[in-house]
C-alpha cells in the first residue's frame, strides 16, 4: 500500500492528493516566515539576532505534520513503515544530495587541508543524518568558525530525521498500547524542555545539539496534531466563521514570532524559555485557520511560493555564504551578499523543478528512484569519510605546495593537550604532574593560553642543551591574568588561580607570560596591574611575550594555496605582508609595551623579532621548507623551536 504523501506543506496547490487529505497553503507561508528571517540572519546578523529561530517554526512545522498524516492513516489501518521512510528519502535525498555534491566540488578547488577535513567529516556526518552530533564533537579553540562550515546548518535535518525515525515507532507502541496520546506527547515535550533548560544551563553546546533537548519543539507541533484528531485542518473550514478571539489569538502568534526574530539578544539563552515564543507562536498559527493572517498573509501567493521552494532554498544559502566569507578574507561586501540571496532562490527554485518534483513525486519507477537515492547517499558519506581519514585529500593540491597545508595536529601533539594546555570543560584538578617540568634548575615557568602552550614545545628543545627546566600552566583562550574571566571559558579564572599557587609553590627563576593577547584594552591594563605584584615574591624575573606575526584569513597555511592560485603558482615569499594583520598586532603591542615598562618587567616583541619592513616571517628552515604557524599565529613545531632560540638567551639573563 502507498504511504501518503508526507509533507503536504510542499506540495504544489492543485496538485492531485488523497481526498481525506486538505491541503493548507497558509503552512507554506508559514515556511516561508521560518525560512527567510534564517536567510536574513545569515547574510546581515544584526538585522535580525533572532532569525535563527526559523529553525525552531520548521520543528513545529514538522511535529504537526508527520504526527496528523501518521496518525490518520494509522487510524485508517494502512500506515507502512516501509512506505514512511521511502517517502521521506524521496523527499529529502534530492536536493540534498545535489546540494552536498555542489559544496564538495566547490572545496576541491578551494579548501585547505584542514578545512577539506573538517567538510568531509560533515558530509560524512550529513550522509547518515548524525550532522548536529559531529558538529558537538567539532565545537572547540581550534575548529572552524562557524559561519565558514559550508554545511553547518546540516545540524537541523539531522535532529528532524533522528526524529523521524523515532517518533512513528513510538506513535505505534502508545496505539499498540492504546494509550493516551495526547497525554503521553505532553509529558515527552514537558521532560524534554526540562532537559532542556538543565543541560542548557550546564552545556549549551549539547542543549542546542542533541535531539532529547530539541525534541520538545517537534512535540509541541505532535501535540497538537493530536489535538486535532489527526486532521489536517482545511483553512477553508473556518473561512466564513468570523470570530474576534480568533482574529486576535492569530496577530497575537505573529507577534510573537516577530518579536521573537528582533528582540533576541546574546545573554539569551537559546533554546529555552525565549524559544517558547517563536515555538508557541508557529503552534497557535498552525492551530488556528481562517483568520484575516492566515487568508491574506500566510496564504499569499508570494509566500506560498517560497515556502514550496523553502527547503531547497534553506540548503543552497549557507554553502554560499560560507564560500563568500571564506574568500572575501576581509568580509562579504553587502551587494555580494545580496547576490548570494539571489542565486539561493534562483538554484532553489531550479531545484525545486528539475531535481525534487520528478524525484518526488509520481508512482513509477519509485523502487528505482528509492534505491537510486541511497546509494548516490551513501557515495557521498564514502567520499566525506574518505576526506576525512586521509587528512583533506591531499592528493587534490598542487605538489609545490602540498608540504605547507597543515592541519594544526602536527604542531599540537607536542602541547600536552588535556594534561598542561587545559580546554575549555577541564578545570585545574586536572592539570597533570608532569606540568611541573622534572625538578630541576633553573626553572621557566610558561603561563598562558593555547599560544603560550605552543612555545612550549620550542622551550623544551633547548632545555637539556642550555641547563634549565620547564614548567607548562597553560589553558585555553585564557590570559595569563589574575582575575580576567572569560565568560565561556568557565574555569579560565580558577586556572589562573591556579597556575598563582603553582608559582608560590615551585618559585621558578623565570616566569613567562605569553598569549594571542586578543583581549580588551581594560582586561590587559587592570590584568597586569593586579598580576605583576602578586608574582614578584615568588620568581627572580617575569618576562612578557607580544604577541607574534599573525595573519588574516583562515591563517597562514590556508594562506599559502590562496597565494599560489593568486599569483599564477608562486610560492608565498620567506617574509610577507600578503595577509599580514600587522596593523592589529602593533596596536595591542603599543598597550602592552609601556604596560610592561611600568609595571617594571622585561617584554619582547614576538613581532619584531618575525617583522621587518620586507615583511613578516611565513617561512623557516631549509629553502624556507617549514612554516611559522598553521593558523592565525600559533606557532607550528619548527616556528616554536625557531621563536625559542630567538629569546632563549634573554629568558635566561638573570642574577641567580
Amino acid at each position: 500500500m502507498n504511504i501518503a504523501r508526507f509533507d503536504l506543506a510542499l506540495e504544489k496547490p492543485g496538485a492531485a492528493q488523497p481526498s481525506h487529505l486538505s491541503y493548507r497553503p497558509d503552512i507554506d507561508g508559514l515556511r516561508a516566515l521560518a525560512v527567510l528571517p534564517v536567510l536574513i540572519y545569515h547574510a546581515f546578523p544584526s538585522l535580525l539576532p533572532g532569525g535563527f529561530f526559523g529553525v525552531d517554526i520548521f520543528f513545529v512545522i514538522s511535529g504537526y505534520l508527520i504526527t496528523g498524516i501518521i496518525h490518520q492513516q494509522m487510524r485508517e489501518k494502512r500506515f507502512s513503515i516501509a512506505n514512511f521512510y521511502a517517502r521521506r528519502i524521496r523527499r529529502i535525498f534530492p536536493a540534498l544530495i545535489l546540494v552536498v555534491t555542489v559544496t564538495f566540488a566547490i572545496g576541491w578547488f578551494l579548501l585547505p587541508l584542514h578545512d577539506m577535513q573538517s567538510l568531509g567529516t560533515n558530509i560524512a556526518g550529513g550522509a547518515i543524518f548524525a550532522q548536529n552530533f559531529v558538529l558537538l564533537g567539532q565545537v572547540g579553540y581550534f575548529d572552524l568558525a562557524a559561519n565558514m562550515k559550508p554545511l553547518l546548518h546540516l545540524w537541523s535535518l539531522g535532529i528532524e530525521e533522528q526524529y523521524y525515525v523515532a517518533w512513528p515507532l513510538t506513535l505505534l507502541l502508545i496505539r499498540r498500547w492504546n494509550l493516551n496520546g495526547l497525554a503521553v506527547v505532553t509529558v515527552l515535550a514537558v521532560t524534554s524542555f526540562v532537559l532542556c533548560l538543565i543541560v542548557g544551563a550546564r552545556a549549551p553546546d549539547y542543549a542546542f545539539y542533541l535531539p532529547v533537548t530539541r525534541a520538545w519543539e517537534l512535540l509541541v507541533g505532535s501535540a497538537l496534531a493530536l489535538w486535532h484528531g489527526g486532521r489536517i485542518i482545511n483553512l477553508e473550514q473556518r473561512k466564513s466563521s468570523f470570530r474576534p478571539s480568533r482574529e486576535i489569538a492569530a496577530a497575537c502568534a505573529l507577534a510573537a514570532i516577530v518579536v521573537s526574530l528582533c528582540a533576541y539578544r546574546a545573554w539569551m539563552r537559546d533554546p529555552g524559555w525565549f524559544t517558547l515564543l517563536p515555538v508557541l507562536g508557529a503552534a497557535a498559527l498552525i492551530g488556528g485557520s481562517g483568520t484575516f493572517v492566515h487568508r491574506h498573509l500566510l496564504a499569499a501567493r508570494p509566500a506560498v511560493f517560497v515556502g514550496l521552494i523553502s527547503y531547497p532554498l534553506y540548503l543552497w544559502h549557507f554553502p554560499l555564504m560560507a564560500y563568500a566569507r571564506i574568500h572575501f578574507v576581509d568580509g562579504v561586501r553587502i551587494r555580494y551578499m545580496l547576490a548570494i540571496l539571489l542565486a539561493s532562490g534562483l538554484l532553489a527554485w531550479l531545484t525545486y523543478r528539475i531535481v525534487e518534483k520528478p524525484l518526488r513525486f509520481g508512482r513509477k519507477r519509485v523502487r528505482i528512484k528509492v534505491a537510486g537515492l541511497i546509494t548516490a547517499m551513501l557515495a557521498l558519506g564514502i567520499v566525506g569519510l574518505a576526506a576525512d581519514r586521509t587528512n583533506g585529500l591531499p592528493i587534490r593540491i598542487p605538489a609545490s605546495v602540498r608540504p605547507f597545508m597543515l592541519t594544526g595536529a602536527e604542531s599540537s601533539q607536542y602541547w600536552r593537550e588535556g594534561k598542561c594546555l587545559m580546554q575549555p570543560e577541564q578545570s585545574p584538578a586536572e592539570f597533570a604532574p608532569e606540568c611541573a617540568g622534572n625538578g630541576g634548575r633553573p626553572l621557566l615557568f610558561i603561563w598562558g593560553d593555547s599560544y603560550a602552550a605552543s612555545l612550549y614545545p620550542g622551550l623544551k628543545h633547548f632545555a637539556a642543551k642550555r641547563g634549565f627546566d620547564v614548567a607548562e600552566y597553560t589553558a585555553s583562550a585564557c590570559a595569563p591574568l589574575i582575575g580576567y574571566v572569560n565568560p565561556e571559558r568557565r574555569f579560565c579564572k580558577p586556572s589562573n588561580d591556579y597556575a598563582l599557587k603553582r608559582i608560590a609553590e615551585l618559585r621558578p627563576d623565570v616566569v613567562i607570560l605569553y598569549s594571542t593577547w586578543s583581549y580588551s584594552e581594560p582586561d590587559l591594563r587592570g590584568g597586569l596591574q593586579r598580576t605583576v605584584p602578586l608574582l614578584r615574591p615568588f620568581t627572580k624575573k617575569i618576562v612578557l611575550l607580544g604577541p607574534p606575526a599573525s595573519w588574516t584569513g583562515e591563517g597562514l597555511s590556508a594562506n599559502v594555496l590562496d597565494y599560489y592560485f593568486e599569483s599564477g603558482g608562486a610560492i608565498l615569499p620567506e617574509r610577507t605582508w600578503y595577509r599580514s594583520n600587522d596593523r592589529w598586532t602593533r596596536q595591542i603591542e603599543s598597550i602592552l609595551e609601556p604596560e610592561s615598562a611600568k609595571a617594571g618587567i622585561d617584554y619582547i616583541s614576538m613581532r619584531r623579532l618575525m617583522c621587518n619592513n620586507d615583511g613578516c616571517l611565513a617561512r623557516i628552515g631549509p629553502n624556507g621548507s617549514e612554516l611559522t604557524a598553521f593558523d592565525g599565529g600559533h606557532l607550528t613545531h619548527a616556528g616554536s623551536i625557531f621563536m625559542a632560540g630567538q629569546v632563549i638567551d634573554r629568558l635566561l639573563d638573570f642574577k641567580h
